[in-house]
């Protein structure tokens, strides 16, 4: 069975990153994933500076991106998103993604 990320927890970290004082701006997330798809070789939805005018928020945005990658994936690019942000409670996030770390379901 392919391991996967819960939706709960990919639905955390949106919250975290995106949705906080500190969080990600729209063009950050699109460069960040444009980056990203190129390096991984695979096509993300939105990589487009300009904030698509038919998504809600930039949450629903990232999600959709972060999910066109595979498990292993998505958990290198939330840490690498962690590390990088401000918030200290975003970096402390990252032990959710450690193997055998308490999971929000």
């Amino acid at each position: 069975m392919k391991p996967t990320i819960s939706d709960n927890l990919i639905n955390y970290y949106a919250d975290m990153l995106v949705q906080t004082e500190y969080g990600l701006t729209w063009t950050q997330i699109a460069k960040f994933f444009r980056k990203k798809s190129a390096e991984y070789k695979v096509s993300v939805p939105y990589v487009n500076t300009i904030f698509p005018s038919h998504l809600p928020n930039r949450r629903i945005g990232f999600i959709q991106n972060l999910r066109v990658f595979s498990p292993q994936q998505q958990v290198l690019l939330l840490m690498e998103l962690c590390e990088g942000n401000k918030n200290t409670s975003v970096v402390s996030l990252k032990k959710f993604l450690i193997p055998g770390a308490p999971r929000v379901d």
